[in-house]
C-alpha cells in the first residue's frame, strides 16, 4: 500500500529546521532563517513556499499572553457525552458563551472521556458557569475539571 498523495515528506534536515524555527517564532524573517541555517534567503523562500503549498505550514498565528488579558486560569475539562452525533454536541459546546471564558482547544478522545476542552478563565466561578451551561445539554453525561498549575512546554516553546 503506497503513501496517500495528501502526505508530504519533509525533504531534509533543513526543511525540518525551518519548520521548527517557524513554530518557535512565526514572525521570523526569511533573512534570519537564512543566517541561522547558512543558506541563501531565496532558498529559504523557496522551501517555505513549498512547505506552505504542501500544507505542512498551515498558517501563522500570534501566541497570546492570556495573563495580560486577565485570563490567568488554564483548565482542562474532560467530557463524557452520549454521542449520537459528535459534531452536533461539539458545535453546541463551542457555541456556549460565558463571560471571562475562552475555549482555546477542543480535542476528541478515545478512552474513558470522549472530549477534552482547554479553557482560559478569569476566576474559578467562570469555569463553574461554563460547566453549568454545558450540562444543560442532555447529551452531556459527566465532566471532570483539572486546573493547570503551571505550563512547562506549550505552542512549541518552553514556558519556564
Amino acid at each position: 500500500m503506497g503513501i496517500p498523495c495528501s502526505v508530504f515528506t519533509i525533504r531534509d534536515e533543513v526543511d525540518l529546521r525551518i519548520v521548527q524555527l517557524l513554530e518557535e517564532n512565526g514572525r521570523i524573517s526569511h533573512e534570519e532563517i537564512s543566517k541561522l541555517l547558512h543558506i541563501s534567503r531565496p532558498a529559504v523562500h523557496q522551501r517555505v513556499a513549498k512547505l506552505e503549498k504542501n500544507g505542512v505550514i498551515k498558517g501563522y498565528r500570534g501566541i497570546i499572553d492570556w495573563r495580560k488579558l486577565e485570563q490567568r486560569l488554564k483548565v482542562l475539562i474532560f467530557v463524557k457525552a452520549r454521542c449520537q452525533d459528535f459534531k452536533e454536541i461539539t458545535a453546541k459546546i463551542m457555541s456556549v458563551q460565558v463571560p471571562n471564558v475562552t475555549i482555546i482547544e477542543c480535542q476528541r478522545l478515545a478512552g474513558e472521556w470522549c472530549m477534552m476542552l482547554k479553557v482560559r478563565a478569569t476566576a474559578p466561578e467562570d469555569i463553574t458557569n461554563l460547566i453549568d451551561e454545558m450540562v444543560q445539554y442532555n447529551e452531556i453525561l459527566e465532566t471532570s475539571t483539572t486546573f493547570i498549575l503551571s505550563t512547562i512546554y506549550e505552542d512549541g516553546r518552553k514556558e519556564i
